[in-house]
């Protein structure tokens, strides 16, 4: 059969049949194996008998008959196998199932016991406090007389569940977070390596460029003083730039500013020429932003200038002070002397102290400047007219005072307002306009007791002098051999104060 052409046959039918020369077993004899391997895996295993109690003939849910219950219970010999039990111990294990349950409930057995398993549930039952009475130990087996016992232990298994479950989620976290933070770490160490490589191959590099252009700096201050070459163009280029650099955070602020960076010997030239343009720019600036009153107060300082730069004491303190119109106003000057002087415009009135040829004697007295005299006022009588075609010159001293001498000829230091023959300026001279033009003004100022105007006129610079103290004052002493009247007759002192 085995050897048949059709498939299914031939499978049904191993060969390996064939070569068997035993007789098949019997039905006896399969009955008594198959039994004999039933009752092997019986033994082999713990029986527990499990009784069904009905607990009511309807098959009802939640519906429990008392008095079938009673009647099951009674037939089946519950009660005589609970009194027997309870006589004995209800409860046995072996020690290796027990300590494996219940280890977690004692310090010393858990997480592993190292010893034996019998030592170690004696260890166990001594920790959860079990009475001698309560319980026994076999050879194999735990032996506990009592439910309740079993039930506490029990339910102290159950809490315990908890915790151990918190400690193994703790011990779980914490070892993935440690696995976590290593990997973490090493790919820190890997980036730091790597940062800290590039980092120290760009240092190397800005150490190796700043050598080499310290090399090239000190090479070109060497050869500083030849023509520009390879060898110290990066000197002079790197000179220029921080000259100019120096010189835009320096530029002088204004006119007046004089300051200028000092510039290195191949830019000499391109320095003044571009001083010379900033002075230029900033003049032009100023220039534009300049007032008419400013622009007058400039040029009478000019003027100012000129005359007593170097050759006044006083004459720096007078500089930051500006010229006035006039240091007495108009209704302060007595009509009546207005009256007599009223064909001419007055320019210039101040206040002055007027010495007397004999013993000096200090007169106050009112100065008035038109465009053709001068007026020595007394009140409401002018007591002397000097006219700008006789007066010979002005001297003022060298010191800090407020003195200056007017002079004028010996003849005619009586001259009155008013007296025929009196000399008037009619020539339309460039002088005379600029007199009227630059009517007298104070030029500078000094503190009291050595309070000093001086007055510029402009058509008398020529015989305007700047004389010492000594030189000033001497001129008033009579000499040997002139008579002492005479030639107090010839000038006119006066003081500002």
């Amino acid at each position: 059969m085995c050897e048949s052409g059709n498939r299914i046959v031939s499978q049904c039918f191993e060969p390996a049949g064939r070569e068997d020369k035993k007789r098949p077993e019997t039905a006896a004899t399969q009955f008594k194996n198959s039994l004999a391997k039933l009752m092997e895996i019986l033994m082999s295993k713990d029986p527990s008998y499990v009784r069904c109690i009905k607990p009511n003939d309807a098959k009802q849910a939640g519906r429990f008959d008392e008095v079938l219950i009673r009647h099951q219970v009674k037939y089946l010999g519950l009660m005589e196998n609970l009194r027997v039990r309870r006589a004995g111990f209800a409860y046995r294990r072996r020690f290796e199932i027990f300590l494996q349950r219940y280890k977690t409930l004692c310090p010393q057995t858990w997480p592993n016991w190292k010893g034996q398993p019998g030592e170690g549930v004696a260890t166990l039952v001594q920790h959860l406090g079990y009475k001698p009475e309560d319980y026994k130990l076999g050879r194999t087996k735990i032996f506990i007389r009592f439910p309740k016992t079993l039930f506490a232990t029990e339910d102290a298994f159950q809490l315990r569940k908890n915790t151990i479950a918190t400690m193994i989620q703790a011990e779980w976290r914490g070892f993935h977070q440690r696995q976590k933070y290593q990997k973490l770490r090493s790919s820190a160490i890997a980036i730091q390596s790597w940062w800290r490589g590039e980092m120290g191959r760009k240092v190397a590099t800005r150490r190796k460029n700043a050598a080499e252009i310290i090399r090239r700096f000190i090479k070109g201050f060497i050869h500083r003083h030849r023509p520009r070459c390879p060898d110290n163009e990066y000197f002079v280029d790197y000179v220029r730039c921080a000259f100019l650099m120096k010189l835009k955070r320096n530029l002088p602020k204004n006119v007046l500013d004089k300051s200028w960076p000092v510039p290195p010997p191949a830019l000499s030239e391109a320095s003044e020429l571009l001083r010379e343009l900033h002075m230029r720019n900033m003049v032009q600036i100023y220039c534009r932003r300049i007032s008419a009153e400013w622009k007058q107060q400039l040029e009478q300082k000019v003027v100012a200038s000129t005359l007593f730069k170097d050759k006044k004491d006083n004459y720096p303190q007078s500089v930051p002070k500006l010229f006035v119109n006039s240091r007495i106003l108009t209704n302060e000057i007595n009509s009546k002397v207005l009256q007599i002087i009223e064909s001419d415009n007055i320019k210039y009135a101040v206040a002055v102290t007027k010495y007397d040829r004999n013993g000096y004697r200090a007169r106050p007295r009112q100065l008035l400047i038109t465009p053709s005299s001068a007026f020595l006022v007394e009140e409401a009588k002018v007591k002397q007219t000097i006219d700008y075609a006789n007066l010979r010159g002005i001297s003022v001293s060298s010191l800090s005072d407020g003195l200056f001498v007017l002079h004028v000829p010996c003849e005619d230091n009586r001259q009155k307002v008013g007296m025929s023959g009196t000399p008037r300026l009619q020539a339309r001279c460039r002088a005379h306009q600029i007199a009227t033009k630059w009517a007298l003004r104070p030029t500078c100022s000094v503190p009291p007791r050595l309070h000093s105007h001086h007055f510029i006129l402009p058509m008398f610079l020529s015989t305007l002098q700047i004389l010492p103290l000594t030189s000033a004052l001497g001129s008033l002493a009579p000499a040997a051999s002139e008579p002492r009247g005479a030639l107090l007759g010839d000038t006119v002192v006066c003081a500002t104060g």
